[in-house]
Parts: structure tokens; sequence; C-alpha cells
């Protein structure tokens, strides 16, 4: 028996960041959508006669015809779609939370916002953690070249792809048995001509090239400075109530401002968070003159604070109506990631935090 540590592993898609990003992306709107249609009208029930048909059914539905699609078919043109139909499946399935979680199959069941919320961060965090685990190896750089020249064996190869695979293989260990005569392949190959970009891919690539104008944009820093004082002012206010409702809690109803039936669990584990969130910012702020780069980076920390915390206990709290403000902070977040990677004198990088497919997989070109 070939011990565990010496069995070859399964070849990474060099693609697999992007295809989980497109996958949770879909899960996210498609819970939000849901839940914007139930809300819009009145949450209606499919069925009748004592039946009802729960739109987790439609989810396994979703998520067999993605697996089904990726065990029928070779090739990449099957992973994306496979990957938005997988995403709209657990979407379906995840929104049921509340029913699967309490003895009277709740599906309004409070913490269940919450509880999704996290579901989607750790997700996320776990494509973070997997997409810094260094680049590919040879063998999975011939698997991915390979992968790539299926579609020329029904003609659907074009010159962007060819590229790209002879590039997955420059770089790599010319005496592996695979990769000298995949790259022979390749070279030798007529590639069609590329595609012109779809309406989406335009209108996306049309949107990063705005975002990053307007991170270059002088006043951008300035305009950044001054959202960042009102997110302070906020959290300011917010944690100053949670002291006053604390103070009559523990001391009657002398102030008289706030009612200390507002001191609930959440409302002080939301206002430590904001507290926290508040604190990194008011440093940011005394830095700002000095050494903007290090500012920036206390921006950030504060964000990453209220994203993986403090929209937690909010989501609880208000249910999906936190989105809002989820979506808001993701927004800074990017832009603060910009002007950090700005500031670093990497202004070609801006673009990448859109994350474009499989680029941090890909070898770097020689200059970069």
């Amino acid at each position: 028996m070939i011990p565990a540590r010496l069995r070859p592993r399964a070849p990474r898609n060099a693609d697999f960041v992007s295809l989980l990003e497109s996958f949770l992306i879909a899960a996210v709107t498609t819970v939000l959508v849901i839940r914007t249609q139930l809300w819009l009208t009145n949450y209606p029930q499919l069925g009748g006669g004592g039946l009802h048909i729960a739109h987790l059914l439609y989810g396994g539905l979703f998520m067999a015809v993605a697996i089904g699609v990726l065990l029928m078919y070779l090739g990449r043109g099957p992973r994306r779609p496979a990957a938005l139909l997988g995403g709209i499946g657990f979407g379906f399935f995840i929104d049921e939370l509340g029913k699967f979680v309490t003895e009277d199959n709740n599906y309004f069941f409070r913490p269940a916002a919450g509880v999704i919320y996290l579901v989607f961060i750790a997700i996320f965090l776990i494509i973070r953690s997997l997409a810094r685990r260094g680049g590919l190896s040879d063998d999975e750089r011939a698997a991915n070249a390979i992968y790539l020249a299926i579609d020329a064996a029904h003609g659907r190869l074009h010159e962007h792809d060819r590229e790209r695979a002879v590039e997955l293989l420059r770089g790599a260990d010319d005496a592996h048995p695979v990769l000298a005569a995949m790259r022979n392949l390749l070279i030798e190959l007529d590639g069609l001509p590329s595609p012109p970009p779809r309406w989406y891919e335009r209108w996306a690539a049309r949107a990063s090239e705005l975002y990053v104008r307007a991170t270059r944009w002088p006043g951008f820093g300035t305009l950044l400075t001054v959202v960042f004082g009102v997110y302070a002012l906020v959290g300011f206010i917010t944690v100053l109530t949670t002291m006053l409702a604390a103070g009559v809690a523990l001391g009657g109803d002398r102030i008289g401002l706030v009612s200390g039936s507002d001191l609930s669990f959440l409302h002080v584990a939301t206002s430590c968070c904001y507290a926290v969130s508040t604190a990194f910012i008011v440093i940011g702020f005394t830095r700002v003159r000095r050494d903007r780069l290090a500012a920036y980076h206390w921006f950030e920390r504060a964000l990453l604070v209220s994203v993986l915390l403090t929209r937690v206990f909010l989501f609880v709290e208000s249910q999906f109506g936190a989105a809002a403000g989820a979506f808001l902070d993701i927004a800074l977040l990017l832009a603060v990631r910009s002007m950090i990677h700005a500031e670093e004198g990497h202004p070609d990088e801006v673009a990448h935090l859109i994350n474009r497919p499989g680029t941090h997989l890909v070898p770097a070109t020689p200059g970069r």
C-alpha cells in the first residue's frame, strides 16, 4: 500500500479560484433574489392540500444538474456554467437553513441570516486561503495544458487559450515526460481567432477601468478620508448609545435617554466591534499625514473587523436588512486596497483587485 504522503495529489485547476468565486457570487445573489422576491410577493407558498414545495428542492435539482454537467462533458466550456448552476443550487439550499435548525421548521428564525452570512464568509476565507498556497506544480501545469488542448479536438481552441496553455508550460522542468511534448503540440496547433468579448465581459472591463481611474483621481484619498470620518462617527454614536444604555441598566432610569431594555447581547457585541473599528480608523487618521500607506492599512483593518464580525451580529439583529451595509463595507474595502496598491508603487496591479481568472496561478511574465 502506498503511503498517503507519496500518493499523487489530484491536479488543481488553474482557474479554480475564479470558478469558486463564481459559485459564491451565484449563491449570494440567489439568496438575496429569493428574499427580495418573497418580501415583494408577501411570502407565497407553492403547493396546497397539505403540501408545500420548498425551494430547497430546486436547490438540489440545480446542484444535481451541475454535477451531471461536470461528469458528462470534458474541456473547460462546462466548468463556468456548472459553477453558476451549483452556486444557484447552494443558494436555494442555504436560504432554508432556518427550517433545519429549529424544532418548528421556522424559516424566519432570526439568527438564520447571521449564520448564512457566516457560511458565505467562511467559504470566501477558504477560497482566499487556497489561493495563497503557491503556484502550480509541473504535473498541474501539464494537466491544465492538456485540458486547454481538449478544445482543439472539437475545433474550439482559440488563440488566447493556446497562448495561455503555452504560458502555463513556460519555465517548467524540460525533463518532465509530458511537458516537452505538450509544449511542442501547442506551439504547432493553429488557434482560432479569439472571439470578441461578450457583453457582460465588456461591461466588467469598463467598470474595472472606471474604478481604476477613480482611484487615481487626486481627490480620491480626501474623499476616502471623509467617508471614514463619517464611518467613525457612526461607530462612536453606537458605542456611546450602548454606554448610556449600560448606565441606565446599572443605575436605574435616572439618565432618561435610553431604555435599559435596549441593552441586549447583540447590541453590546455590535458596539464592541464598532469600538474596535472606530479605534483603528482614529489610529489611521493620526498617521495619514506622516505615512498614508500605514493609515490605509489601519482603515483596511477596521473594515475587516466590520465585514468579519460586526456584520454577523447585524445580520442576526436586522435580518437581511444588513445586506446593504455589508455591500458598502466590501466596496470600501476594495477602494482601500486599491489605494494600498497605488501607494506601494503598483498601480498596474489595481485591476487585480477584481480577481481576474487564475492570474495568481499563471506564471508571471518576465519583468513583472
